[in-house]
């Protein structure tokens, strides 16, 4: 394994910090409470590995906990191998496993993906001549149509 680090004398490419972008998205399409927020890593640096994926090691500014990610957005976790011919492996793990392992839920304030609630003027049914605030529409005369799509609601009349 060999380690580079990037030149402190030149801007930072957006292909270096590519994985971590993807480890974002990834945490947030897995609705993992505690974000992460590029501006708070700063890149380490990335390991080559001769035959297999490279990786880049992302440390955290508040906490110093390091994320492990190849190109295409694979988390690892770092194991050392005190009595082995070289420092350690990385093994691939989830993306929760590889953000808890650096420690985000100790500096990052946790977001919750629930569903607002929802209020009864918005459910107006197609057989209801009354308006969204149970009092009749003079000017909706005709029937009115309810399409729902996910979470929205198209009322047509």
């Amino acid at each position: 394994m060999d380690l580079w680090s990037p030149p402190h004398d030149a801007p930072h490419l957006l292909e270096w910090w590519r994985p971590l972008i993807l480890v974002s998205k990834r945490a947030r399409l897995d609705r993992f409470p505690w974000p992460v927020h590029l501006d708070e890593f700063r890149l380490a640096g990335r390991v080559n590995r001769p035959g297999r994926a490279d990786i880049w090691i992302y440390d955290h500014h508040e906490n110093g906990g390091s994320v492990c990610v190849d190109a295409t957005g694979q988390t690892y976790k770092f194991i050392a191998t005190p009595n082995a011919k070289g420092v350690g492996q990385f093994r691939p793990c989830p993306v929760r496993t590889a953000l808890w392992r650096a420690r985000l839920p100790d500096v990052v304030t946790p977001i919750w993906f629930e569903e607002p609630p929802r209020d009864a003027r918005w459910d107006v049914s197609p057989e209801s001549p009354d308006g969204p605030d149970g009092t009749a529409d003079a000017a909706d005369e005709g029937p009115t149509r309810v399409v729902r799509r996910g979470h929205l609601t198209l009322i047509a009349g």
